[in-house]
């Protein structure tokens, strides 16, 4: 099959976006010469500011990922702006759009076969930024199966070393296991993607990588 590219919904518009910010910042700038007490204004100060973070967000939209997940032959791959990882189609489950509480949340949710095949390409880097962007699904999900506030405190104690069926990992790969595992438990997935990234069509999304994943073990894609 050719690869399948998903282009990331969060890096689209940031040429637009600093364009704009940067005209509005020189308009900004060419007033203020012509009548320097513009300073003085409350709206004028409100108004640099949102165009220095409109600088800022068309800067951090540019140095996202062009693509956010490619599937191919092999497998899938999910491209982050602090690294990627990859499961080949035969250590992946499925994927799908998990719950909480009966309510979907923002995230495309992954199921792995095995832990070890996955943590053995993760790179440190990106486990600790993806255990700090997702820290409030965690929490989110904890609250999702604990209301009372009394649930087991081993859940969110960090291990030293995690012991896979093959090897053993330490440090954040170690922690990025257990936190699998903790999620595992409360939603029943193991990776999640944010939708932002994704698009505004998850279920058809997950629909086609589950697809794909049939095709490619079968043989039967083209």
């Amino acid at each position: 099959m050719d690869k399948l590219q998903y282009r990331a919904a969060t890096a689209k518009g940031g040429v637009k976006t600093l364009l704009f910010s940067s005209s509005a910042l020189l308009l900004w700038l060419f007033l203020l010469l012509l009548t320097p007490d513009l300073l003085h204004s409350s709206a004028w100060v409100l108004l640099l500011i949102c165009c220095l973070l409109g600088l800022l967000a068309g800067y951090a939209k540019l140095t996202e990922p062009f693509y956010v997940v490619e599937l191919d032959q092999q497998g899938f791959c999910y491209i982050h702006h602090k690294g990627h990882w990859r499961i080949p189609w035969t250590g992946l489950f499925f994927v799908a759009v998990p719950e909480l509480d009966g309510k979907q949340i923002a995230y495309i949710g992954v199921k792995l076969k095995s832990y070890d095949d996955f943590l053995a390409q993760l790179q440190p880097r990106l486990a600790v930024h993806l255990m700090v962007e997702q820290r409030h699904l965690l929490i989110a999900a904890l609250g999702s199966n604990c209301p009372s506030g009394t649930c087991p405190t081993d859940l969110m104690v960090e291990v030293g070393e995690y012991r896979g069926t093959t090897r053993s990992y330490k440090g954040a790969i170690a922690m990025f296991a257990r936190r699998m595992q903790l999620l595992r438990q409360l939603t029943g997935f193991d990776l999640f993607i944010p939708m932002s990234a994704i698009g505004p069509e998850p279920a058809e999304f997950c629909r086609k990588v589950n697809q794909i994943r049939l095709q490619c073990l079968d043989n039967t894609v083209t």
